[in-house]
C-alpha cells in the first residue's frame, strides 16, 4: 500500500485535491477529523483536556462536548497551554491516523492519502516517502483565501497566510508537486495523471499484503487493546 502524504498552505486547494482524491475511491486520513475525533466526549484526551482546562470552562453551553472555539482563543496566545493541549491529544492522534491507515490496508487498497495540513511542520515527512504539495502563487492563495473566508483586509489575510510555514519551503521539502493556479477542471486532470503515474501494480500491492498482514493484524490488535486500557483508566 502506497501512503501519500498530502499538504499545502492555507487555501492553496488541499481540500479540492482530498475531495478528488476520495471521489476515485481513494481512503483519506485526515488529520483534521482525527484531531475532533479523539476529543469527543468519554474518550481519553477528552478527559485529559478536561484535567489540565476545565477550570477554564471550555465547555459547550448545555452539552458536555468541548468548545473548540473557546479552546482555541484560550490557548492561542499561550505558548505554554498550547503545548499542555498538544501532550493531551497527539499521542492519540497518531494512534487513531496508525489506525485508519492499518483498516485500509486491510481493505487492500493500494494507495491511501493522509493528509496533514501541518505535515512537515509536525515532521511526519520523515516516515514518508512520497509528500504531495498543493501549490499555488500567493497572489490565486490571497483571493482564494478572501472570499473562502469573506475576508476583505489584504493584512489580515496575509497575517494567515504567512503565520504557516513558506510554501515554497513545502514544495522543496515535497517529492511531488501540484500546481494549483489555474482553474478546478485543470486540477483534476493533473491528479488524474499523478495517480496514473504513482499507482502501485496489484503484484506489488499483493507481495506487500503478504509480508505485512501479521505485523500489522498484531499492531492493530495492541492499539486496540491500548484503547480499551485508556478508556477504562480515565473512566475510573
Amino acid at each position: 500500500m502506497l501512503i501519500i502524504g498530502l499538504t499545502g498552505g492555507i487555501a492553496t486547494g488541499k481540500s479540492s485535491a482530498s475531495a478528488y482524491f476520495k471521489s476515485q475511491g481513494i481512503p483519506i486520513v485526515d488529520a483534521d477529523k482525527i484531531a475532533r475525533l479523539v476529543v469527543e466526549p468519554d474518550r481519553p484526551a477528552y478527559y485529559q483536556i478536561l484535567k489540565q482546562f476545565g477550570h477554564l470552562n471550555i465547555l459547550e453551553t448545555n452539552s458536555r462536548s468541548l468548545d473548540r472555539k473557546r479552546l482555541g482563543d484560550v490557548i492561542f496566545t499561550n505558548e505554554q497551554m498550547r503545548k499542555q493541549l498538544n501532550r493531551c491529544t497527539h499521542s492519540y492522534i497518531r494512534r487513531e491516523a496508525l489506525k485508519q491507515l492499518i483498516r485500509s490496508f486491510f481493505q487492500f487498497k493500494s494507495i491511501v492519502i493522509w493528509d496533514v495540513p501541518l505535515l512537515f511542520e509536525v515532521g511526519l515527512n520523515r516516515f514518508l516517502a512520497n509528500t504531495l504539495v498543493i501549490f499555488c502563487d500567493q497572489t490565486v492563495q490571497l483571493d482564494h483565501l478572501k472570499k473562502r473566508d469573506n475576508i476583505s483586509d489584504d493584512e489580515q489575510a496575509l497575517k494567515r497566510i504567512n503565520a504557516q510555514m513558506d510554501l515554497n519551503e513545502k514544495c522543496r521539502r515535497a517529492r511531488y508537486i501540484i500546481d494549483n493556479n489555474s482553474t478546478k477542471d485543470v486540477l483534476h486532470k493533473q491528479l488524474k495523471d499523478f495517480l496514473t503515474k504513482i499507482q502501485p501494480s496489484q503484484v506489488n500491492t499483493l507481495v506487500w499484503f503478504v509480508v505485512l498482514c501479521i505485523p500489522l493484524a498484531l499492531t492493530y490488535g495492541i492499539l486496540r487493546l491500548w484503547d480499551l486500557i485508556d478508556q477504562f483508566k480515565y473512566r475510573n
